[in-house]
């Protein structure tokens, strides 16, 4: 008997061709179904959400901070209070999709499977899932940067020389009209901002390191968006015609 004979491949799916590796998507507007989104908290008390959705039979996952450590959804500047980037584009999402702000927003309870950094693996786990978002469809502004990546010292992160490339969502659209939240709410009878952020940002890569090192090195989908001028408000009625 070889040594390998029992190295068979019996009852094993079928091996693919598949390029190792996480490559960030380029800087574009995405259109795609919400297949997962679901309620977690960091250790440090900042509230999140993360959306996993599909552009073209490709999964994107974003972790979105939408509250600092203290809870707080916005902040304050000049005496006057500021929703915070990551909190404008989660309630936008819902306002595109379910009609109703991330505040309306109901849960459930369920097992999904998560990954696991500390195991490297999916693992199943309890989460408060937003479910009026799951199966809606919305449009994404994703920007595509350049960061340093970052270490642990002590208690605190700081960034290193080497880089990476990421992706965060920068704004959300209605897919149908192709509108913004802001656009809906003032009353808008056209679309303006998709096709000027496009004109804008399409392609270009944001370098936001801050520290010129090593070439960029794959990385992964960053969180909480880039500041957006204005708060959200709750409307009296759908701003998307007949969304609920």
């Amino acid at each position: 008997m070889g040594l390998f004979n029992d190295m068979t491949t019996e009852g094993h799916e079928e091996t693919k061709d598949v390029l190792g590796g996480y490559n960030p998507l380029e800087t574009d507007i995405y259109t795609g179904p919400i297949k997962l989104a679901y309620a977690g908290q960091s250790d440090s008390g900042a509230r999140n959400v993360t959306l996993v959705t599909e552009f073209n039979g490709r999964e994107y996952t974003e972790t979105i901070y939408y509250t600092s450590r203290e809870g707080k959804n916005y902040y304050e500047k000049d005496g006057s209070k500021r929703s915070l980037p990551g909190f404008v584009v989660i309630d936008d999402l819902c306002m595109v999709t379910d009609g109703k702000p991330l505040a309306q927003q109901e849960t459930e309870e369920k097992v999904v499977k998560i990954y696991d950094y500390d195991k490297r693996e999916e693992v199943p786990k309890s989460v408060h899932v937003l479910v009026g978002l799951i199966g809606q469809e919305a449009s994404f502004a994703i920007q595509k940067n350049l960061e340093n990546k970052s270490k642990k010292e002590g208690t605190e992160y700081v960034d290193t020389a080497e880089t990476r490339e990421t992706n965060n969502i920068q704004k959300v659209f209605h897919t149908e009209t192709r509108m913004t939240v802001p656009e809906a709410r003032n009353g808008s009878d056209t679309p303006e901002f998709w096709d000027a952020w496009l004109s804008k940002n399409k392609g270009v890569t944001r370098d936001k390191r801050t520290i010129k090192g090593n070439q960029a090195q794959a990385g992964a989908p960053g969180g909480g968006g880039v500041p957006q001028g204005g708060q959200t408000a709750e409307p009296k009625k759908s701003l998307f015609g007949n969304k609920s």
